[in-house]
C-alpha cells in the first residue's frame, strides 16, 4: 500500500512539472496589408503538434517553455518566431512571389513545356497581321519549321496548299485540321464554280497566336483528323481595363499587263 501511494505521489509530481514546463499562447495571424489570414499553419518546431487560425487570424495553442513555432499558409512567406516569456503574439506574413512554370496542356493532362515531347511550333498573331495577304494561312510561309505553304495559281481566293512535315496521304486530304478556339473548323470545298477559301474569313488583326502540332502526339487529342496536323488558332479576347481603339489599313493597286486597245 504503501510503494502506491508512493507511485501516486510520484506521478502527481511528475504531471505537475509537465504542466509548469507548458503554458497557453495566442495571437493572430496578418498579411502585409493588416488583413486577417484564415486557415495559417501553427505547428511547434520539431513535432507534429500545432493548430490553424480561424476565419479572423486568431490562433490558441499549448506550447512548452523554450521553443520555436513555425507559421505558414498558402502565397504568404513562412515565419519562425520564439515564445519566449510572451503570451500574446501578432505576427505579419509577407506576399511570397513564385515564378511558376510554363505549362502546356495536352490531350491525357497537363506537363511542363520543358518536358512536353511533342513537335509544337508557334506564331504569334502580331508577326502576321500586318502582312498583306488574301488570309492569314498564306502568312504562315516560311514562319514554322516544317510547314510547306504554297500558292498553286494566282486566283483570286483560291485556298493555298498546306502541308504539315511533307505529303502524308495518297487518296485523302492532305490539309492540317484547323482549330479555332477549340472548335473545329471546315477547311473543304464550300461548293460552287469559283474558288472559294473558308479561312479567308478570320481577320488576321484577331489572332492571338497560331500552333503547329507536327507530330502523332496530336492524334492524343483530335484523333485520325490529326494525321496531317493540327492548326491551333487562338483569337483575341476582351481584357480588363482601359477601352482601346486601334486602326490598322493598308492599301495597294495592280496595273493590267499588256492591255489590248480598244477602239
Amino acid at each position: 500500500m504503501r510503494k502506491l501511494v508512493l507511485m501516486v505521489l510520484g506521478l502527481l509530481l511528475f504531471a505537475g512539472q509537465l504542466l509548469a514546463q507548458t503554458r497557453q499562447i495566442t495571437g493572430r495571424i496578418l498579411d502585409d496589408t493588416g488583413k486577417p489570414v484564415p486557415n495559417a499553419s501553427v505547428t511547434i518546431k520539431g513535432t507534429n503538434q500545432g493548430t490553424t487560425t480561424n476565419a479572423d487570424g486568431f490562433f490558441s495553442l499549448s506550447v512548452p517553455n523554450n521553443t520555436r513555432l513555425l507559421i505558414s499558409a498558402v502565397g504568404l512567406s513562412a515565419e519562425e518566431i520564439v515564445v519566449g516569456s510572451k503570451t500574446e503574439f501578432n505576427v505579419s506574413l509577407k506576399q511570397e512571389d513564385r515564378a511558376m512554370q510554363e505549362v502546356v496542356v495536352v490531350g491525357y493532362g497537363t506537363a511542363r513545356k520543358k518536358d512536353l515531347t511533342g513537335n509544337v511550333a508557334s506564331v504569334k498573331g502580331s508577326a502576321i497581321k500586318d502582312l498583306p495577304v488574301q488570309s492569314f494561312d498564306q502568312a504562315l510561309s516560311g514562319r514554322a519549321a516544317g510547314v510547306s505553304v504554297t500558292m498553286p495559281n494566282g486566283v483570286l481566293n483560291n485556298p493555298p496548299v498546306i502541308r504539315v512535315r511533307g505529303i502524308n496521304s495518297i487518296s485523302l486530304s492532305s490539309f492540317p485540321l484547323v482549330v479555332i478556339d477549340g472548335v473545329p473548323t471546315f477547311t473543304g470545298n464550300a461548293g460552287g464554280t469559283a474558288s472559294n477559301n473558308p479561312l479567308g474569313d478570320i481577320n488576321p488583326n484577331d489572332i492571338e497566336s497560331i500552333d503547329v502540332l507536327k507530330d502523332a502526339a496530336a492524334a492524343a487529342i483530335y484523333g485520325s483528323r490529326a494525321s496531317a496536323g493540327v492548326l491551333l488558332i487562338t483569337t483575341k479576347k476582351g481584357r480588363q481595363g482601359r477601352a482601346r481603339v486601334n486602326y490598322d489599313g493598308w492599301v495597294g493597286w495592280t496595273k493590267p499587263f499588256n492591255l489590248i486597245e480598244v477602239l
